[in-house]
């Protein structure tokens, strides 16, 4: 490396016209040890190593944690994503299964709802209609008992009117013979057969 004096120094001396020299020597030794080298290996002289062979041993050390670290790791963290993947999958299908069964059961229940309204609905018109059939034969049923009862009162009312209009009549017959036995003389009998013969010579018939 080439030398340099310091500039804006004037020399003040032969001492100090060495002091500096020896300076600039110590500098331009140390620069030389502390430079970069590409090829050279560490040595009693010179301890630095080279960058070509420092360049090597990262390489090998990354080719080293990639295959024993590395790689691993990404085949890991690939195993993994598939096996997460798989579980979205498969969660995704299940969820899908899921929804697909709910929609079948809420279609079944809307199906039974439905169903169960028609159903009911028949058996209120089925409860109704029998509901008027069985007034209407029930209002039949009371026609037909209050006829009867009304034909057994009025045979009733008849038989006991003709029983009461015998009994009349028998007791007032016999009020009439009992009264004709008491007050009719032989006298009495002989003037209605006088009179009977008179309306029949008269021509005049009898009552």
């Amino acid at each position: 490396m080439a030398s340099a004096s310091p500039a804006g120094h004037e020399p003040v001396g032969h001492e100090a016209a060495e002091a500096a020299a020896g300076a600039v020597h110590a500098v331009e030794h140390g620069a030389h040890h502390a430079g970069i080298t590409w090829f050279n290996w560490p040595n009693p002289a010179d301890h630095r190593i080279g960058l070509v062979y420092l360049l090597i041993n990262f390489l090998v050390l990354a080719f080293l944690l990639h295959r024993l670290i590395i790689r691993k790791l990404v085949a890991d963290n690939a195993a993994r994503h598939d096996a997460i993947k798989a579980q979205v999958t498969a969660a995704q299908q299940a969820m899908s299964e899921a929804e697909s069964v709910l929609s079948e059961y809420k279609r079944r229940v809307d199906r039974l709802d439905q169903e169960t309204r028609e159903i009911l609905e028949q058996a209120r018109v089925g409860a109704e209609a029998d509901r008027q059939r069985l007034m209407t034969e029930a209002r039949a049923e009371v026609e037909r008992f209050k006829a009867q009862a009304i034909a057994a009162a009025q045979r009733e009312v008849a038989v006991r009117k003709q029983a009461v209009e015998n009994e009349v009549l028998d007791r007032a017959i016999a009020r009439a013979e009992e009264i004709l036995r008491t007050r009719f003389t032989d006298a009495d009998q002989a003037r209605l057969v006088d009179d009977y013969a008179v309306e029949v010579v008269n021509g005049r018939p009898a009552a």
